[in-house]
């Protein structure tokens, strides 16, 4: 029942909170801060542990978008609970206190998120104008940015082809998040299955070529971002090699 009571009540307090509580209550409230011994063998101390990582994880993630809890409530909160001491207040106060937390948390992330996603369209921005002045760098009216290594003289594809790639991208600092070259074995695709700027830089592509091509955020993922390392409005480099167009 504690532990039904800890996960249900508890889930945001701190991993360090819950062990100092734990502690207290097992040392008859001595507020020891010995750390206690570890057993990966039992299953108790191994779900015991799981849940004090995941408090810890939810509680970092809330103190990044400004939330700050007072921990003496929540340790006299969770010590009321795990000594079966009533709750303060009525089950419908905690429905309201929970409903008006998590919108102002929810609020809060929002801000956070439209702040990062601002600030990384701002950055892309100015890489791109920058780039755009280098030798070389081809703008298109969409603001697709190539550079051609290699022009082929093969056919260009269509959106309803298929087209065999190789292909190597990294972000502005050269962070690397997917490449065929790295894997050593090149990529096949319907050209209108990908994003918007590989199906446009494609569709210029002779078979044969390689191009260079910069892929503005509104081309790319947007403001929504991809799985890591890329993020919102992140600005995409590609080595891309057109080596056929498949039947």
């Amino acid at each position: 029942m504690c532990i039904i009571r800890i996960i249900n009540k508890a889930k945001y307090l701190a991993l360090g909170t819950v062990a100092a509580v734990l502690l207290a209550s097992c040392n008859g409230g001595s507020g020891s801060s010995a750390t206690p011994a570890f057993n990966s063998e039992d299953s108790l101390h191994v779900a015991g542990y799981m849940l004090g990582r995941d408090m810890g994880r939810t509680i970092l993630d809330m103190k990044e978008t400004g939330v700050e809890f007072d921990n003496a409530v929540l340790i006299m909160a969770l010590k009321e609970a795990l000594d079966g001491v009533p709750s303060k207040l009525s089950d419908s106060a905690l429905k309201v206190a929970d409903d008006n937390f998590k919108r102002d948390l929810n609020a809060k992330r929002r801000e956070k998120r439209r702040k990062v996603e601002d600030e990384a369209l701002q950055a892309a921005n100015a890489f791109l104008e920058a780039n755009k002045a280098k030798e070389g760098v081809k703008v298109t009216e969409s603001g697709l940015q190539y550079v051609v290594l290699t022009q082929g003289t093969g056919k260009k594809p269509t959106l309803k082809d298929k087209v065999k790639v190789h292909y190597h991208g990294t972000l502005p600092d050269g962070t690397v998040f997917d490449s065929s070259v790295d894997r050593g074995s090149p990529a096949t695709f319907a050209v209108e299955g990908v994003i918007a700027g590989w199906m446009e830089a494609l569709q210029l592509m002779p078979v044969g070529s390689k191009y260079k091509v910069i892929v503005p955020p509104d081309l790319g993922y947007g403001r929504r971002g991809a799985r890591p390392p890329i993020g919102p409005n992140a600005v995409l480099i590609f080595d891309m090699e057109l080596l056929d167009i498949e039947k």
